[in-house]
C-alpha cells in the first residue's frame, strides 16, 4: 500500500469524526496501550512516553501547557537552554508520533475503537470517535494481522515466563549444591516512592499523604514484577543505578476536595514518563478508587511499555473500608506508626481503632491495624494494660482482619508474626501464611524481610530465611538498618567476636532493642569498655536496666531455641566481664 493511499484513507476517516471533548480517562488508557502494543511507534521508549505524557497532560485539564520547551525538558532530555527555533527535535518526534497514528488507526485499530489524533501545527492530542454508520469492519492488509499475531504471541510468551519463574520466590534460582542463591530469576522494575509532600497545618493532611503514599505502594507491590521501596537515607543520595523510578506524590487538601499529583520519573535520565492529576472528594470510597486507578495506571504504563502481558498488570488486592472519615484516616495512621512508632502514637492508635472497628465491625484493614497494635503491647511492652492479655487480644483482632481483609498485606502480616511469635506457635500456620505471602507480595522488600528473619530466627530455617532477607536487601536501594539484624543472629550463632563486630556495623538504630543488643554483645564481646557502657545506657533508656531484664527479653522473644542459647551464652560472658571490671 502506498503511503499516499494510507494518509488519504486517514484523512478521510478523520473528517467524518466526533470530535471528544472529555473522553472517559480508563477508554483512553486501553487505546494508548493498544498502540504501543501493536509496534507502530517502533523501537523507542521515548515515542511511547512522549504519547502517554501528551495524553496525560491534556487529560489532566493541562492541555494549554503542552508546548515545544516543556516537551523537550520533560520527555526529550533537553535542558533550560533548549531553543526550538534552532533544534527540531520536538517537530521531529512529534511528526514520528502523528504518523504512527495515523499507521495505527488507518491499518490496526477497530473502527469502533477511540481515536488519539494529533492535528498539523498544533502538540496538543485530540480524541474522537466515528459515528455508528462509519463502523464497518476494516479491511485488514495480511501483514497487519501477522503483526497483530506477534504481539499477541509474544504478550503469551512472556506470560508463560512470568509464570514459570516468578512465582513464588522460594522457587528461584539454584545452585549447583541444590541451595537457593540470591539471584533474582528476572530484573524487576525498581520504584522508589519518594517521601509525600502536603500543603496545609491540619494534621489529617499529614496523616493522609502518608497513608495515601503507603497504600499506593502495597497496591503496586501486588504485581509481581515490581519491588517497590521508600527511601530510608536522604533521597537525594540514592544511587541512581540502583532505581529504574522516581514516584512523587503531592498532596493538596483544600475543603472538602483533595489534589494529588503524581509523577513518574525515569532513572538516571530523569524523564517523565508518566504523570497524574486527581481531584479526589472526601469521600473514604473516593480515596479508596484514587489509590487503585493510580496503582493501575502505573502498572498498565510500565508493563505495555516493557511487553508485561496484560493478564499481570491487574493487581486483585482490593479492600473496602466504612464511609466514615475518622475511621479511615485512624487507620490510615498507621503507616506513619510504622516508620516512627512512638509510645503517643501507639496510645492514640489504639484507642481509635477500638472505636473505629467497634463502630464498623466489618472494617477489615482496622482490624488488622489494631492487631498490630496488640501485637507491640506484646512484645515491646508498648501501654501495657494491667490484666489484659495482648497476645489473645491481637488473635481476636486478626480473626477479624481475616474475616473481612483476608488477602491484604498488614492482615497477612500480623497472622505471620502472631503465627510464629506468640506464646503457642504454629508452624502449619506460619508455612501457610509464609506461602501465601511470597505468592501474592513476591518482589516487596518488607514482605520477604518480614517472612525471611522470621523463618531464620524463630523457626531455625537459617538457609532459606538469609536467602530471602538478601533478596530484601538487594530489592531495595536504602535498606532500613533491621534488614541486617538475621545476618547478624546468625554470626552471633556460628561466628567469633571479631565477625560480630563487623556483622552489626549496619546496626544503627538507637531505639531498636534488638539492634542495641547485638551491639551491646559485640562491643563487649571484643573489650570495648567506652562503647559497651554507651550500649547499656542506650538499652536503659529503652527500660531493660537490670541484668534480668535484658535476659528476661531475650527469654520473651520466645527465638529459636540455638539462637537463644547463643544470646545468653554470650551476655552471661559480658555480665562477667564488665563486673571484674
Amino acid at each position: 500500500m502506498a503511503p499516499s493511499d494510507n494518509t488519504a484513507g486517514d484523512q478521510g476517516q478523520r473528517s467524518h469524526a466526533v470530535e471528544i471533548a472529555r473522553p472517559s480517562p480508563p477508554e483512553v488508557d486501553r487505546v494508548v496501550t493498544a498502540i504501543i502494543g501493536s509496534g507502530v511507534l517502533g523501537k523507542s521508549d521515548r515515542r511511547a512516553a512522549l504519547l502517554r505524557y501528551l495524553v496525560d497532560l491534556e487529560l489532566s485539564g493541562r492541555g494549554a501547557e503542552i508546548k515545544a520547551f516543556v516537551i523537550a525538558v520533560d520527555v526529550l532530555g533537553r535542558d533550560q537552554s533548549f531553543d526550538p527555533a534552532s533544534d527540531s527535535i520536538v517537530r521531529s518526534e512529534i511528526g514520528r508520533l502523528r504518523d504512527a497514528l495515523r499507521l495505527y488507526f488507518a491499518e490496526m485499530a477497530p473502527r469502533d475503537q477511540l481515536r488519539i489524533d494529533i492535528p498539523k501545527g498544533s502538540y496538543r492530542p485530540v480524541f474522537s470517535s466515528l459515528p455508528e454508520q462509519l463502523q464497518s469492519p476494516p479491511i485488514r492488509p495480511q501483514k497487519a494481522r501477522r503483526a497483530i499475531g506477534l504481539v499477541v504471541l509474544l504478550s503469551c510468551a512472556v506470560l508463560i515466563a512470568m509464570s514459570l519463574f516468578g512465582w513464588p520466590v522460594r522457587q528461584t534460582a539454584q545452585t549447583g549444591d541444590g541451595r537457593p542463591s540470591s539471584e533474582l530469576p528476572y530484573d524487576p522494575l525498581r520504584i522508589v516512592v519518594a517521601p509525600a509532600q502536603w500543603v496545609g497545618d491540619d494534621p489529617r493532611y499529614e496523616t493522609f499523604a502518608h497513608g495515601f503514599r503507603a497504600e499506593l505502594m502495597m497496591d503496586l507491590s501486588a504485581y509481581p514484577w515490581m519491588s517497590v521501596v521508600s527511601p530510608v537515607a536522604d533521597f537525594a543520595s540514592l544511587d541512581p543505578d540502583q532505581i529504574d523510578f522516581v514516584l512523587d506524590v503531592d498532596v493538596d487538601w483544600n475543603d472538602n476536595t483533595i489534589h494529588a499529583y503524581a509523577r513518574l520519573i525515569t532513572l538516571p535520565d530523569q524523564g517523565l514518563v508518566w504523570s497524574n492529576t486527581q481531584f479526589i472528594s472526601t469521600e473514604t470510597t473516593a480515596m479508596r478508587r484514587a489509590v487503585g486507578d493510580l496503582a493501575s495506571q502505573i502498572a498498565i504504563r510500565l508493563g505495555a511499555s516493557r511487553g508485561i502481558a496484560p493478564a499481570l498488570t491487574k493487581a486483585k488486592i482490593t479492600s473496602d473500608a466504612p464511609e466514615n472519615l475518622e475511621a479511615f484516616l485512624c487507620y490510615l495512621g498507621v503507616h506513619r506508626y510504622l516508620e516512627v512508632p512512638t509510645d503517643q502514637a501507639h496510645l492514640h492508635l489504639r484507642d481509635c481503632l477500638s472505636e473505629a472497628v467497634t463502630t464498623f465491625p466489618s472494617f477489615g484493614d482496622g482490624w488488622a491495624a489494631l492487631a498490630l497494635i496488640h501485637i507491640d503491647e506484646a512484645r515491646f511492652g508498648s501501654n501495657a494494660r494491667p490484666g489484659a492479655d495482648a497476645w489473645a487480644d491481637a488473635e481476636a483482632a486478626i480473626e477479624q482482619a481475616s474475616r473481612f481483609s483476608p488477602i491484604r498485606m498488614l492482615t497477612l502480616n500480623m497472622a505471620l508474626v502472631h503465627s510464629i511469635e506468640a506464646p503457642q506457635q504454629n508452624l502449619a500456620e506460619f508455612d501457610r501464611l509464609s506461602a501465601l505471602l511470597l505468592e501474592l507480595y513476591p518482589r516487596h522488600p518488607s514482605t520477604l524481610y518480614n517472612v525471611g528473619s522470621r523463618m531464620a530466627e524463630f523457626a531455625g530455617a537459617w538457609d532459606e530465611g538469609l536467602f530471602l532477607v538478601d533478596q530484601a536487601i538487594a530489592l531495595n536501594p536504602s535498606p532500613p538498618s533491621a534488614y541486617h539484624l538475621t545476618r547478624a543472629y546468625h554470626v552471633a550463632m556460628q561466628g567469633t567476636e571479631e565477625e560480630l563486630l563487623q556483622a552489626v556495623r549496619p546496626l544503627t538504630a538507637t531505639t531498636a532493642t534488638s539492634q542495641l543488643l547485638l551491639n551491646y554483645l559485640a562491643v563487649g564481646g571484643n573489650m570495648l569498655t567506652d562503647e559497651t557502657l554507651k550500649y547499656r545506657d542506650l538499652m536503659k533508656a529503652l527500660g531493660l536496666v537490670t541484668d534480668e531484664d535484658i535476659v528476661r527479653h531475650i527469654k520473651g522473644r520466645r527465638y529459636v531455641a540455638s539462637l537463644e542459647t547463643a544470646l545468653l551464652a554470650q551476655l552471661d560472658s559480658v555480665f562477667q566481664a564488665n563486673a571484674s571490671q
